[in-house]
């Protein structure tokens, strides 16, 4: 019973990143000093000291940005302390990952201009997108396989949706791998805009995948 109560604190924590995120990127949205065009700027472009395309000082968005991800940061390093003080399934890995999401969302706090930060901040964002897109894979590949390790003769709904969900966060974490590699080599102006299209897409399907998580994913 006890161990339930920490799961579902667990999750809370897990959920309260969706709102954390939503109104960290609204908010900044809203106060940077130029017009932000979502699907053709990178979000670290919103937590610059200054706007990228005339330069504007973006000091209510920049802090605004730092905030929100900080909260990130101190949420993934409480649930990786629950993780290894804790008697649950795959304990290590899933603590290790909320490690990885603590380093990268705390570097991407970093404003990408300021000074020699960009290296930083661009590690950051990348172990922070990467880990989050991770961990939500590992937990529902985990639950997953645990939940269907006997598939039914007769597949049900759960079994497909559960399945798709796996998919999905699989296929849009693998793509976005696949064309920023190339845009940090190249600066290739396609795999820009595609790196920038699938940053959004893993956000908002990690968002999806936390908010179906189970008591038995955590």
């Amino acid at each position: 019973m006890f161990l339930e109560k920490i799961q579902k604190i667990m999750r809370y924590l897990y959920w309260s990143i969706i709102p954390i995120l939503l109104v960290t990127i609204g908010l900044a949205i809203a106060f940077y000093p130029e017009p932000y065009k979502f699907f053709q700027e990178f979000l670290s472009d919103l937590g610059g000291v200054n706007s990228i395309k005339n330069s504007f000082v973006n000091k209510t968005s920049s802090i605004i940005f730092s905030i929100g991800f900080s909260l990130c940061a101190a949420i993934g390093a409480t649930l990786a302390i629950l993780y290894f003080i804790k008697d649950l399934r795959y304990k290590y890995l899933k603590g290790i990952l909320c490690i990885f999401i603590t380093i990268g969302a705390a570097l991407t706090c970093v404003p990408h201009d300021l000074g020699n930060t960009l290296i930083l901040h661009t590690v950051g964002a990348c172990i922070f997108i990467g880990a989050f897109g991770i961990l939500n894979f590992v937990l529902q590949m985990l639950r997953f396989i645990q939940k269907h390790q006997k598939v039914p003769e007769k597949r049900k709904i759960d079994f497909y949706s559960d399945l798709s969900i796996v998919v999905l966060v699989f296929i849009v974490v693998l793509t976005l791998v696949t064309v920023f590699i190339p845009f940090a080599i190249n600066e290739n102006p396609t795999f820009e805009l595609l790196s920038i299209i699938f940053q959004k897409l893993v956000i908002i399907v990690d968002c999806l995948a936390l908010i179906v998580l189970d008591l038995d994913d955590i």
